[in-house]
């Protein structure tokens, strides 16, 4: 294990006995070079880095985040498998809702989706409302000259 400690904008390394201290501007580098130092002075095995800025410890909020952003990415990993999956039969209802005349915008309304994703099957919403007006009027009115 180390301290990564940024103070005065530069990176400081220092192994756990400090017999191996690493300096360096850019984080990423200084991981390098460190590694590589370690390694010269025998240490090996994985790296650990706890984080100071200024000499002040801010390792528990970077690991509290960190697990955050790796839930997160687990998540979106499930979600995006799990829309891949029902792509197909979303896709398929979207194209009968379609074919029936229902507007993107009650398609929306009705399975969940967005409007732009439903207009993709059943066409734009504005001109789908004017062509069910015209269509509703056009029978109505042949129903009653008949």
């Amino acid at each position: 294990m180390s301290i990564a400690n940024l103070a005065a904008d530069e990176w400081t390394l220092r192994s756990r006995d400090a017999a191996v201290v690493t300096v360096g501007l850019w984080l990423d580098e200084t991981i390098a070079q460190h590694r590589q130092e370690l390694t010269s002075a025998g240490l090996t095995g994985p790296l650990t880095l706890r984080y100071q800025l200024n000499g002040h410890d801010v390792d528990g909020d970077i690991r509290r985040v960190r697990e955050v952003v790796e839930e997160l990415h687990e998540t979106y990993r499930w979600i995006k498998t799990t829309d891949t999956a029902a792509r197909p039969e979303r896709y398929a209802l979207l194209a009968q809702l379609s074919e029936a005349r229902v507007m993107p915008s009650e398609i929306a309304l009705m399975v969940g989706v967005d409007v732009r994703l439903a207009e993709r099957f059943a066409g734009n919403d504005e001109e789908a409302r004017i062509a069910r007006t015209l269509l509703h009027h056009i029978a109505n009115d042949r129903g009653v000259d008949a």
